[in-house]
């Protein structure tokens, strides 16, 4: 798209669905925010004049009760008039106090309680909105408008997302111009051959663990899967660490998943296995000559950035992929990606190639 181009149509209407691609999604929003021209008719047909009055109204404050009850009396200085139109609230207190003083000139004398001046909810929110950024960026995530004849419900609008940070543009944009997720280093060391695991001899009737395996985790406590046996009375999870000394055990549990009490130490590597009870016997997963069951729980670094990402953008589900990717979680990139192909199935299937 040129400086001098305007959007069309179409991407009008897109962009006021947010039904547009990412990529198009970011070159649309650039335009908007240095075209005056289709800036002021976003700014016209969204009608935000009145929503804009509104949140400069909470923003600059309110009256206070001297105020309202001069102007319930009659009394509209030229300021305080002004102010009226462009704040429902104050004006919604105003038309309070002149009921209730009507009422009470009209009922018998009695115990006189004044109004409670009402809690201004909206304040926190409409500040956020004003200092977030671009007021483009607060039409986005406007909900598109409802059919004819639907009514319509009066609901605070949703704060605003903060833009993304440099690290986080910088994984997806890499992630869509390449049509690829990032491959972590840490994979290199996850991945296990065929040998003897932690000296135990070989079974038969062995079965199969599911995950974590060949991958890392962003949570210190791991949930750990794996396939039932037939008439396992109980399985038992062992998890090893580098040097195969066993740093945490798993009571005797009938589910096929278990999720460690405590935490693992971050940044470290790991293997573990399961060890099923069948008729008074055992039976290990994996068995030997199988591969381990190796995984990594990430640093505390990388998993505070990527919490931040879930908590800031979590329907940006191609960023989110980009950075369990990079992190080398394979399991929780997946899942986004599953996410990702309800709205954009064309780049989930591209990126889910990547994680093969």
């Amino acid at each position: 798209m040129t400086e001098s181009a305007h959007l069309t149509e179409e991407q009008f209407a897109q962009y006021r669905s947010r039904t547009l691609a990412p990529l198009e999604l970011l070159d649309v929003d650039d335009h908007i925010a240095h075209c005056e021209a289709c800036r002021d008719r976003l700014y016209q047909e969204q009608r935000a004049a009145t929503q804009l009055r509104q949140l400069k109204a909470d923003f600059a404050g309110h009256l206070d009760y001297d105020q309202i009850a001069a102007c319930a009396a009659g009394s509209f200085p030229p300021e305080t008039a002004q102010h009226l139109e462009e704040c429902d609230m104050c004006r919604a207190e105003v038309d309070d106090l002149i009921s209730f003083r009507s009422e009470l000139n009209s009922a018998p004398r009695g115990p006189i309680q004044i109004p409670v001046r009402r809690i201004p909810w909206r304040l926190a929110v409409a500040a956020a909105v004003l200092l977030a950024a671009a007021l483009t960026l607060w039409y986005v995530r406007l909900a598109p408008a409802p059919p004819a004849g639907v009514a319509l419900h009066s609901q605070p609008a949703p704060p605003a997302e903060p833009p993304l940070t440099s690290d986080q543009k910088e994984a997806l944009q890499l992630a869509l111009d390449s049509h690829k997720l990032e491959r972590s280093p840490i994979l290199d060391r996850l991945a296990s051959k065929r040998g003897v695991l932690l000296g135990t001899s070989p079974e038969t009737g062995g079965f199969e663990l599911e995950r974590p395996i060949g991958t890392a985790v962003v949570s210190d406590r791991p949930l750990f899967e794996w396939k039932n046996v037939p008439g396992a009375s109980g399985f038992v999870v062992a998890i090893f660490d580098e040097n195969f000394d066993k740093v945490m055990e798993s009571p005797s549990v009938t589910a096929t998943q278990w999720q460690p009490e405590q935490p693992l130490a971050r940044g470290g590597i790991y293997n573990w296995q399961v060890t099923a009870t069948v008729g008074g016997k055992t039976v290990h997963a994996p068995t030997p000559p199988a591969p381990e069951a190796r995984f990594a729980v990430v640093a505390q670094e990388t998993a505070d950035q990527i919490q931040a990402a879930r908590r800031d953008h979590p329907s940006n589900h191609a960023l989110l992929a980009a950075l369990y990717a990079k992190a080398g979680d394979l399991d929780d990139a997946a899942r986004e990606l599953d996410q990702l192909a309800s709205t954009d199935a064309a780049t989930a299937a591209a990126l889910r190639q990547s994680l093969k």
